[in-house]
């Protein structure tokens, strides 16, 4: 018995659908529609669909709390108003799968036909250029050095929400880029979100915090303006193989807990659902798909050093104690500390410095960090002690027509390599060693 919720967006109005939760793009939801028509001089009805629908969803899913549990599934039923019903219609299934799979929660998407003037098929010029989703974080970075240096014509395109620190650095390295190493790129940003004075009585802004369902929006925004400029490729949130599987780090983590942002089933349904929507073939790549994170962030300490305490992994970092940029001890944060740490001296600003703990007289029952780190540790052993006959039992989810177990499994044992590596150099951290 899940409790079911209702979420009715609309544009202006005072239709409610019978439910207190209204997300509304005229007074509590910003779709990002605006600065799309600025970008790009027009705006068709399916981009104003399409960029309504992912706001609603993204909102949706920040707004509405999760039971006690972090793992307890939401019921969510989610009415938008569109003009293009005709085309979108038809993908209704695979976009509730993509949430699912997203979110772990069940969506039940439903669409209410308004007037407006359907979007005209037209013939799409195809160009050469890429559009990167570009995040702030080290690997969509590297991406963008990696391929602007290849000479790739590239349009970064990045979501806003209301946390600066992000958006700051965002910013701050696009400028990087161009002044250290003459990589200037077009850069749109986007700003979509629900507006955090709260939306509406059912409705509590940031009551949900881990943005399960940010790809779908993403890669709506990277879809719309890469068609815009006749790519046909989108390189995704160019994620490092350990983030993008994502295996659970121990049998409790299974589920929500894990992110599957840029889990290759979520990129090729994302895929489909873009090409049949939008008319064009769209590719949509990892290209780091089979590297650690120490492997994908070499070339921006090779190339972009000073960037790296700039570039924000952490979930968590809209609310931190002043001077810190990252919180330390989630699983990114300790991912990305263990990729640096591998090449350099990490000089981020952590909140907690997580790894200079003595781990031996803690307590963990009650501290998330640590149990965060002991996870990690017992999972990088379980890579690297279970026979390869055995790990499509240990990790059933890797029996997938999306992924190589053997070229996945190849990257997780460097990553685990890495981890044990890193974490010798600490002495207080020598429990996670045997």
């Amino acid at each position: 018995g899940l409790a079911m919720s209702l979420v009715y967006a609309r544009r202006g109005g005072s239709d409610t659908g019978g439910t207190d939760a209204v997300l509304d793009s005229t007074k509590n939801l910003l779709t990002g529609e605006n600065k799309f028509k600025s970008e790009y001089g027009s705006l068709t009805s399916l981009e104003s669909d399409l960029l309504l629908l992912a706001a609603a969803v993204y909102s949706t899913d920040r707004c509405m709390k999760r039971g006690e549990r972090e793992n307890s599934p939401r019921d969510i039923q989610l009415s938008v108003p569109v003009v293009n019903i005709g085309v979108l219609q038809p993908e209704i299934h695979r976009l509730e799968q993509i949430l699912r799979k997203l979110s772990s929660d069940s969506w039940t998407v439903m669409l209410r036909q308004v007037n407006g003037t359907v979007e005209k098929p037209t013939k799409q010029n195809s160009t050469s250029g890429k559009t990167l989703l570009f995040s702030g974080g080290l690997d969509s970075l590297a991406a963008a050095i990696d391929l602007g240096l290849s000479g790739e014509h590239l349009q970064l395109v990045s979501h806003l929400t209301h946390n600066q620190p992000t958006a700051a650095a965002q910013e701050q390295l696009v400028e990087m880029m161009a002044s250290t190493l003459g990589l200037s790129f077009p850069h749109r940003r986007f700003l979509v979100s629900a507006k955090s004075s709260n939306p509406s009585p059912d409705l509590t802004f940031d009551a949900e915090s881990s943005q399960r369902t940010r790809s779908f929006l993403f890669l709506i925004l990277a879809a719309l303006s890469a068609r815009r400029l006749g790519h046909q490729n989108i390189v995704l949130i160019a994620e490092n193989g350990q983030m993008a599987v994502h295996l659970p780090a121990t049998e409790g983590r299974i589920g929500p807990f894990s992110t599957r942002t840029a889990h290759p089933e979520i990129l090729q349904l994302m895929e489909q659902f873009l090409s049949s929507v939008l008319g064009i073939s769209l590719k949509i790549e990892n290209p780091y798909l089979n590297r650690t994170k120490a492997e994908v962030i070499l070339s921006v300490i090779q190339q972009l050093p000073a960037a790296v305490p700039v570039a924000v992994s952490c979930w968590k970092n809209a609310r931190l104690s002043a001077g810190a940029t990252h919180c330390g001890f989630c699983i990114p944060c300790i991912v990305r500390r263990i990729a640096i740490e591998t090449h350099i001296t990490d000089t981020t600003a952590y909140a907690r410095n997580l790894f200079g703990e003595n781990l031996s007289i803690a307590s963990i029952d009650d501290d998330d960090g640590r149990r965060n780190l002991i996870d990690y540790g017992l999972f990088a052993r379980t890579v690297l002690d279970t026979p390869s006959s055995e790990v499509t039992i240990v990790w059933p989810e890797l029996i997938s027509p999306c992924i190589s177990v053997a070229d996945t499994m190849a990257m997780y044992m460097r990553a685990a390599t890495e981890a044990q590596a890193v974490f010798a150099k600490y002495p207080s951290l020598s429990p996670l060693l045997t």
